[in-house]
């Protein structure tokens, strides 16, 4: 199944604030690629994707977090929830990791 994208309006910042850095080519890359896994599979392995500890608790939601990259320091993670139809996700933010 595939899911359906829809970006909040500071992920979509985010994400057009890499887009539009010609330093970061190699990023870019791999967020078109997480973002492809993501809309196809959001339990692919290569995303690690798995619930955020307490979100629940703490926000009233499942939040995941699934890799844009591993083994890089402040690696970059997409946070998100599954949206209000069953095939959509939102992603919450393009963030990178601390």
């Amino acid at each position: 199944m595939s899911f359906n994208l829809e970006l909040t309006l500071e992920s979509e910042k985010q994400i057009k604030s890499i887009m539009n850095d010609p330093s970061k080519k190699g990023l870019q890359k791999q967020i078109k690629k997480a973002l492809g896994y993501l809309k196809q599979n959001p339990r692919h392995p290569s995303l690690q994707s798995h619930i955020l500890t307490n979100s629940e608790k703490s926000m009233g939601i499942k939040i995941w977090t699934s890799y844009v990259q591993n083994k890089t320091p402040q690696a970059h993670r997409i946070l998100w929830t599954y949206g209000k139809t069953k095939n959509s996700i939102v992603i919450l933010a393009v963030i990178p990791h601390y």
